[in-house]
């Protein structure tokens, strides 16, 4: 593959690929952070997306410098002498967002088959949740391996579905972000500058929050030459698709589609090629959805397998292995489904909110003032590498 990708370039598709999941494909986390927001948020997403690529990129470069390439012994060294408390306290954090990403991903393809089948939500999102356990226990390497082609086929229906629609619709973009200047326009709360500068923060700081699946990448490209390159590519790459919804969505703002709960549909349905695209974009929403929770649940239930199993001798660990894994997995799912009753929107506008303010104060702060060297490694932290 390295003949054929350049490592960077590689990095960076991980970043996109990972954030690219069921609730951005939906456009729900466009309309949650941005455009309910003011008209500002139109500077957002590349300020979101900055504060990313920086965090990742000083992540990547501590990662190098000191060979840790897990995000346990990684977060040790970030967090020097307050480890103790804050590693325990990253880690907690770190299997919240699991959870609550796994939930989204209920929600996204319960929402997303409701719109456009009419079925009950509660059963739609009962059939993903069993699609997403029998996965987890009998073909979750084989979804996995299947992730990029999953991601390309998400990020080719987006360009499918938005730019048809920017293109005939521009002069209706241009209308409603006058709309929304004005105060014609009522997107959510009267917010101001500083409140739709928070939100961007807030969102890139939850970005931030998934930094422990980029840190083994940095085997790939460990010097700081092709970090760079990997943190500037997959920052023009997230920003340009962010953009690419977020215009795609204002094209309908006048119209109620932030009021949806799976807007990206609701643009599909009523612009460009709206009858063959909704069979198309639900297939990818729901694709996507299942994949990020087929990979979530499996990772944590990798994590109680081999936990529940620490006192066991290989023979009958490898014996137990199966009844752990169905046990672990059928916990996880049920928690993330019940989760999941919350709904799309408010998962999304309060508990991804919420993640990414504790998230700023926790890893995102302290990795930018390891990286721009005001908070200093000191010569015993060194030493230790």
């Amino acid at each position: 593959m390295k003949k054929i990708i350049p490592a960077h370039l590689a990095v960076a598709f991980v970043w996109f690929s990972s954030h690219f999941g069921g609730g951005f494909a939906s456009g729900r986390q466009i309309v949650a952070f941005y455009l309910k927001h003011q008209w500002t948020s139109i500077f957002m997403p590349a300020v979101s997306m900055l504060l990313m690529a920086m965090t990742l990129y000083f992540s990547m470069v501590i990662a190098a410098r000191f060979k840790v390439y897990d995000y346990s012994s990684w977060s040790k060294k970030v967090f020097g002498p307050t480890s103790a408390v804050m590693s325990p306290l990253f880690e907690i954090l770190f299997n919240i967002l699991m959870v609550l990403v796994t939930a989204v991903a209920f929600a996204t393809g319960g929402s997303t088959i409701a719109k456009a089948f009419g079925t009950s939500y509660m059963l739609n999102t009962v059939g993903v949740a069993l699609v997403i356990f029998f996965l987890t226990i009998y073909g979750a390497a084989l979804v996995r391996k299947s992730a990029t082609i999953v991601s390309l086929i998400l990020i080719a229906c987006m360009f499918i579905i938005y730019i048809p629609n920017i293109i005939a619709f521009f002069p209706n973009i241009i209308k409603n972000f006058a709309a929304i200047k004005s105060g014609a326009i009522v997107t959510g709360s009267p917010d101001t500058l500083l409140d739709s500068l928070w939100w961007a923060v807030k969102y890139g700081a939850l970005q931030c929050c998934a930094i422990g699946a980029y840190i083994v990448h940095t085997q790939a490209c460990p010097d700081k030459a092709s970090l760079k390159k990997a943190a500037i590519v997959g920052f023009i790459i997230n920003t340009g698709m962010m953009y690419l919804t977020y215009f795609g969505i204002l094209a309908f703002a006048d119209q109620g589609v932030l009021k949806e709960a799976v807007p990206s549909l609701y643009v599909v349905m009523n612009g460009v090629g709206g009858t063959w695209m909704t069979m198309l974009i639900s297939v990818c929403i729901i694709l996507g959805a299942v994949s990020t929770g087929v990979a979530l649940v499996y990772g944590t239930t990798n994590r109680i397998v081999n936990y529940l199993g620490r006192d066991l001798d290989s023979d009958e660990k490898k014996r137990k292995r199966g009844i752990h894994a169905v046990a672990s997995s059928s916990v996880i799912v049920v928690a993330c489904w019940c989760v999941a009753q919350f709904g799309l929107i408010p998962l999304i506008g309060k508990g991804y909110s919420n993640i990414g303010w504790v998230t700023l104060l926790v890893l995102t702060l302290p990795v930018l003032l390891r990286g721009f060297g005001i908070w200093r490694f000191s010569k015993k932290e060194i030493g230790e590498a």
